[in-house]
């Protein structure tokens, strides 16, 4: 487990360095040199692939454009020179504004707290969207570009979609919307047809070592590397998993898997009791992740001998051991009925202990039945 830093200095807001999505930083660079910048940038790919990081870098670098009087040319047009970077410098008045949430030309919608049950709502609601319509109803306060990031567009509800696509159809001049979305294929099709899309996909696990060697000097290699090979492609999930001890997560879940189709009841209940507790959202959280992962790669595994992520000896004998106990169809019900179960349990605060005890405990049933 690394030393764990404050959240926020995790937060993309913050991040001055992107790495692996070098195409789409041109596409968006050609875009802005040739003046025909899309009003609205769909980003979308798997979670923890940074997304969120380009789209800030993005904003970084064009809230940092200043135009001088001097570019113009004979009859009054601009002719700026090439730009041929989207770096902007960490330490620049404008960036040191939009880290600390200080920017005029600049608004972020996300999921906010609801403040009748103290928690953070399941999605975006209307009201988040309004004040980005208000926003750009408003002239420019810094004498530039406007822009909203949507963090994420998957998770407006309705209601928000609506408001949102109104922005869409009539765009305000000089202004930019980034969409951030995880599952696209949720989005509505009005809303996806009205934006240029950027796909990013999961980068090389030498690129997300790389991240995590920089994030974490001190880090032990072989931790890196394991947290580097669950991350599957995504730095920001890898840098999750260093934080809350995914590492550990993970060998204890094998450890208890170890035996199926038996099971070690009493480990199984003192493990669902740690990641039960109030502290441990952020662990639970992650265990969830871990093992629908696990399940899903198991699956894949049996159904045509083919893995997304490096896995070592071990653990590919221990998942093939467990793979033949059933049918590749048997598995994928787990799969989706645990997946199912998990957001149930969300939305309605079941025990989660029980839900812990459950994901075992039907696995090893299913171990047993088949």
């Amino acid at each position: 487990m690394v030393d764990v830093i404050a959240e926020d200095t995790y937060s993309p807001r913050y991040t001055d360095q992107v790495f692996g999505h070098e195409t789409s930083e041109r596409l968006f660079l050609e875009a802005f040199n040739s003046d025909r910048l899309h009003h609205a940038w769909l980003i979308s790919g798997p979670k923890g692939v940074g997304k969120a990081s380009l789209a800030w870098k993005f904003t970084k670098f064009l809230l940092c454009q200043k135009t001088s009087p001097d570019d113009t040319g004979l009859f009054g047009e601009d002719v700026a020179a090439e730009v041929t970077s989207l770096e902007s410098a960490a330490d620049s008045p404008d960036v040191q504004r939009i880290k600390s949430g200080g920017h005029g030309g600049l608004i972020v919608a996300e999921r906010s707290l609801n403040e009748k049950t103290g928690k953070m709502r399941a999605d975006i609601v209307i009201d988040d969207v309004r004040k980005i319509i208000s926003f750009f109803s408003q002239t420019s306060s810094e004498g530039g570009w406007r822009i909203a990031i949507i963090d994420a567009v998957d998770e407006l509800n309705v209601n928000a979609a609506n408001a949102l696509l109104k922005i869409l159809e009539e765009p305000p001049e000089k202004s930019i919307i980034f969409l951030i979305a995880h599952s696209p294929g949720k989005l509505l099709p009005t809303i996806s047809s009205r934006c240029r899309t950027l796909k990013l996909q999961g980068l090389p696990t030498e690129s997300v070592k790389a991240v995590l060697a920089g994030r974490y000097p001190q880090m032990d290699m072989g931790d890196l590397i394991t947290c580097a090979n669950l991350a599957e492609g995504a730095p920001g999930r890898a840098i999750e998993i260093a934080t809350h001890d995914g590492t550990t997560l993970y060998s204890t879940m094998l450890r208890l898997l170890a035996d199926v189709p038996r099971l070690n009841i009493p480990a199984v209940h003192t493990f669902a009791t740690e990641l039960s507790a109030v502290k441990a959202d952020a662990k639970y959280r992650l265990f969830i992740q871990l093992y629908l992962d696990w399940i899903q790669s198991l699956i894949r595994l049996q159904a045509s001998n083919q893995l997304s992520r490096p896995f070592t000896d071990k653990e590919i004998e221990q998942m093939t051991k467990i793979s033949c106990l059933a049918g590749v169809d048997h598995w994928l019900d787990l799969w989706e009925k645990m997946g199912h179960l998990v957001i149930r349990a969300d939305a309605v605060n079941l025990d989660r202990k029980q839900i812990i005890v459950t994901l075992f405990t039907s696995l090893a049933a299913l171990t047993r039945s088949t």
